[in-house]
């Protein structure tokens, strides 16, 4: 392969962007995972939570949900002994249904939210002070909306206001300032939706009040760069749709230049439901190729969940969230690992565009493997070209882990509106 690019080069017969397209092809082939299973986490989760938000920040899983109001946090590496849902601040409006986005700045956003005073509500937690902060995002957003994170600013959309809306925002956080555009082609709640630092992708959800009805199967887009929507329910469109149509999955996560759509929920007299109305399928989404393959089915159905990266583990981490369709809570702790070896770079977020945004996994010390976290990319620090290599995980049902105990900080809480 690197003969065939040093040949493309010489003999200059492709575009700037088509050399980062196949560079990027390259090097998501070279990433792929081998044999790949779910196992149980532990230490075990304290709290029975639903609809759960849940975010990573450096080296600590942050858990909230429907079913307490505590803040959860656990030391990943060395894995802490327990838990500690007491000595992080409570956020100051508790309610449920959040989405979240971590900007890359040491804190976490929470989007939105059903009950509380969460309505309408961004809200921001900073660990190195413990406090919270808030900031009003208007009436016209409620909970179980789609958001990302990209380039200093927040992007969400949808959710329920009294109905399913198709209403889109932004917020810029270094100035404080909002902004719209252009509604969603469908309106939905409870999607799945990530992003690759370009586009902002949305996958199945429903419609209507906040219940449990059949999902869409629709794949829906945001170009930030053309301020443009597309979507597979759009006549003619040749965008792959989810496979498998539901709503209720939480976040999806672009890893690798893959988006991985886990779990979801149906009403069980859906025909052909999947029992307790709730889905073990993952189902991956590759944008460059528009093509789905499945993952390694769930050990457990679930829905109301939040599933967050590890870097460090190169593990997908799930911890709470639903085992029966419509209102359910549980403290089941899964992780997925991706079996890549410790040499390899994952990419987090790679565009397949010339001067788009990417991300690079924290733990990459390799020089231009891909671009600064949400920096412009330039063309020589897309992808490296460096060869990637990848292992197979052996299955097993409980991890082991070095443990440590959690430290304490003082709890105080800041709100500004």
């Amino acid at each position: 392969m690197e003969r065939k690019l040093e040949k493309i080069h010489k003999e200059r017969n492709f575009s700037s962007f088509s050399l980062i397209v196949l560079l990027c092809s390259f090097s998501l082939l070279l990433g792929k995972a081998g044999a790949q299973n779910w196992i149980t986490e532990s230490p075990s989760f304290p709290l029975s939570l639903g609809e759960v938000t849940s975010v990573i920040l450096g080296n600590t899983l942050y858990v909230v949900g429907q079913g307490a109001s505590n803040t959860c946090k656990l030391t990943l590496s060395p894995r802490s002994s327990s838990w500690d849902c007491y000595s992080a601040a409570t956020r100051p409006n508790v309610g449920n249904h959040h989405s979240a986005v971590t900007p890359g700045d040491g804190t976490f956003w929470l989007v939105g939210g059903f009950n509380g005073g969460s309505e309408g509500k961004l809200q921001q937690f900073n660990p190195a002070t413990n406090t919270w902060r808030v900031v009003n995002m208007g009436s016209q957003y409620g909970g179980s909306m789609s958001a990302v994170h990209v380039a200093g600013t927040i992007y969400f959309c949808g959710g329920i206001t009294g109905n399913t809306v198709s209403v889109c925002g932004s917020y810029k956080i270094s100035t404080n300032a909002f902004g719209t555009f252009p509604n969603m082609p469908v309106g939905v709640n409870h999607a799945a939706f990530a992003t690759d630092g370009a586009r902002f992708f949305v996958f199945g959800g429903r419609a209507g009040i906040n219940t449990v009805t059949p999902g869409f199967n629709h794949l829906q887009m945001y170009t930030i760069a053309t301020n443009t929507w597309t979507s597979s329910s759009q006549p003619g469109s040749t965008l792959a749709p989810l496979p498998q149509a539901r709503g209720g999955m939480g976040t999806g996560l672009y890893i690798n230049g893959e988006v991985y759509v886990i779990g979801g929920e149906t009403p069980q007299s859906t025909p052909n439901a999947p029992v307790n109305g709730v889905y073990t399928r993952v189902d991956i989404y590759n944008p460059l190729t528009n093509s789905w393959r499945r993952g390694p089915d769930l050990p457990q159905g679930m829905h109301g969940i939040y599933p967050v990266y590890d870097s460090a583990s190169k593990s997908i981490m799930i911890v709470g969230g639903g085992i029966v369709a419509g209102s359910s809570e549980s403290r089941l702790f899964f992780s997925l690992p991706l079996a890549l070896t410790s040499t390899s770079c994952v990419v987090i977020g790679c565009s397949l565009l010339p001067g788009a945004l990417c991300q690079c996994d924290t733990t990459c010390s390799i020089a231009n493997r891909c671009c600064p976290d949400w920096s412009v990319c330039s063309s020589s620090a897309t992808v490296a070209t460096t060869t990637a290599t990848t292992t197979t995980t052996t299955t097993t049902t409980t991890r082991t882990t070095t443990r440590t105990t959690t430290s304490t900080t003082s709890t105080t809480t800041t709100t500004t509106t």
